[in-house]
């Protein structure tokens, strides 16, 4: 299908009425194109201080179309069956148009959608970077927008979402979830309740195990996705959907299935080119049902836990939920569906690519559980904030799996000013997208780089030599203002599963190729996925 990141941008971008500088190329909102405006007063605000880039060096750039590219005929043949294109998975399509042509090319839109340049240049990562501002503009999901917006206002109340708002909307929203989702401490404060979740998973494993051989009779990533849901749902809901048991919250198993359409039918309407803006197909009223699902449920949820408040009077807030209903019932809302709906399959995803790693480098799995003993003496001694504090080589481990296999391949953002990027002319208001996955992936940048190295992360002598200097070259979660705000729940949620893992089984791999993803959305592991669970004594 057609590339990923072919996506709708930033609406008309004007000052005064007056067009920014695009060269021959100008913007024009697109009848549903939910971005907000650039004006010259979010510029200003949003504009850090950084090396200008001078009108000469402008002048001496080549123009924007003379970027290298795939004709819009040639990008339709290609993906067509027969073509060169024809049904590989996004990752091997961004490979093979940076083998045809080059570090630097754009990609036209089709069917509506923007074009997109793609950049494997670190340098250009960086100007990107320190020309954001404190605002950053990135290309968000149009049907969060058009549902929330349009379809649910008299329950969103015009927040979008840190996903799809921009501007001083996004800034507004992200400077009051900050100090809550992006504190280490606050977060840790659900260390002890997701350490009981990974404790009941890793006991599930062994009943699930068979004995003899040590496979697992069951869908190994479904049972992980479970652990994700229960996980992600006790920091966003402060409840429990006793997924591992046998009569598990029939509401709960509904919105898990509903999350996991939400995945497929995103990828159809955000990702592929679709008339939906002009027709709304039977698919996509599919699409808005299971939009409609999420959020009641959810909002129940909310409900209860408002009740619940109401009932204990006026308390310190404590779970994350109560915090976020402080500041905003609505905000409280978007911000548990947000959560719910982008920390199940990638926190899964990210785990089993770390136990893979961990599966096949039987010497660094071996050093890991030495790290994890010294800590747990016993197998089910309680993780604390304290005993947590020091584990340096788990989180190389975490690093490492991300440095090989992060969750997306690149970063996107929207250029708020012309910025010149591998001496061609990048008007604003164009989208980038930053390669940051196939430069951490090669020797150039990380030495020795198709080895599971944790090493390379540690703060002592065995790192050196081992890892770029290059800052701009790992960004698994993003990098600036607009970093993942997931960030410190997934790191916890994974540490502690593998914690678990790691100190009660030495793990092997039995798969007969080796750990095989697809890239939709997300990277994300597919086909055999075949661990052996081998309890230690």
């Amino acid at each position: 299908m057609l590339l990923r990141y072919i996506k709708n941008s930033v609406a008309s971008h004007c000052v005064e009425n007056v067009p920014l500088r695009f060269g021959q190329r100008q913007l024009s909102m697109g009848l549903l194109d939910m971005q907000k405006v650039l004006t010259r007063e979010d510029i200003k605000s949003s504009s850090i201080a950084y090396a200008e880039q001078s009108d000469t060096e402008w002048s001496r750039a080549l123009p924007y179309n003379s970027l290298p590219g795939p004709s819009r005929l040639r990008l339709i043949k290609e993906v067509l069956p027969g073509g060169k294109y024809y049904n590989v998975n996004m990752m091997e399509l961004n490979r093979l148009l940076r083998e045809t042509y080059g570090d630097i090319y754009l990609v036209k839109g089709l069917f509506g959608r923007e074009d997109t340049v793609f950049t494997y240049n670190p340098h250009d990562f960086e100007i990107m970077f320190r020309n954001e501002g404190v605002w950053p503009y990135r290309v968000g999901l149009q049907t969060f927008n058009y549902y929330r917006k349009k379809k649910r206002p008299e329950v969103f109340h015009d927040i979008g979402g840190l996903v799809s708002e921009q501007g001083k909307a996004w800034g507004d929203i992200r400077s009051k979830v900050n100090p809550i989702m992006m504190k280490t401490q606050t977060i840790r404060e659900n260390l002890p309740q997701i350490d009981v979740i990974a404790q009941e998973f890793t006991k599930r494993l062994e009943s699930m195990r068979v004995i003899g051989d040590n496979h697992i009779k069951c869908n190994f990533l479904e049972e992980v996705q479970k652990w994700a849901f229960e996980s992600i749902s006790f920091i966003a809901l402060n409840k429990r959907m006793g997924l591992f048991g046998d009569n598990p919250d029939q509401k709960a198993l509904t919105l898990a299935h509903n999350m996991a359409l939400f995945f497929q039918f995103s990828y159809e309407f955000d990702v592929k080119p679709s008339v939906w803006p002009y027709v709304h197909t039977p698919a996509f009223k599919e699409f808005l049902t299971v939009y409609d699902n999420i959020t009641d449920i959810t909002l129940s949820y909310i409900e209860q836990e408002i009740s619940e408040l109401q009932r204990r009077g006026n308390q310190e807030a404590k779970s994350v939920l109560e915090k976020l209903l402080k500041i905003d019932k609505h905000i409280a809302l978007v911000m548990v569906m947000d959560m719910l709906m982008a920390g199940i399959d990638t926190t899964a995803s990210t785990l089993i690519s770390v136990l893979y790693m961990l599966a096949t480098n039987p010497e660094k799995q071996l050093r890991l559980r030495e790290e994890i003993c010294e800590l747990l003496p016993a197998p089910w001694s309680p993780l604390t904030s304290e005993n947590t504090k020091n584990m340096p080589y788990l989180r190389a481990c975490l690093k490492e799996s991300l440095r090989i296999m992060p969750i997306t391949p690149g970063n996107m953002r929207t250029t708020i000013k012309d910025l010149v990027l591998s001496g061609y002319q990048i008007p604003a208001g164009s989208n980038v997208l930053m390669g940051v996955m196939p430069l951490a992936n090669t020797d150039k940048y990380f030495p020795k780089s198709e080895k599971f190295l944790p090493e390379r992360w540690l703060k002592n002598e065995e790192s050196t030599g081992l890892r770029s200097k290059n800052a701009f070259v790992y960004a698994p979660f993003g990098m600036g203002p607009r970093t993942c705000i997931g960030k410190r729940v997934a790191e916890m949620e994974i540490e502690t599963l593998i914690t678990r893992l790691i100190r009660n089984y030495h793990i092997s791999w039995s798969g007969k190729e080796k750990l095989k993803y697809e890239s939709n959305i997300i990277t994300k592991p597919c086909g055999e996925i075949k661990f052996q669970f081998e309890p230690l004594r």
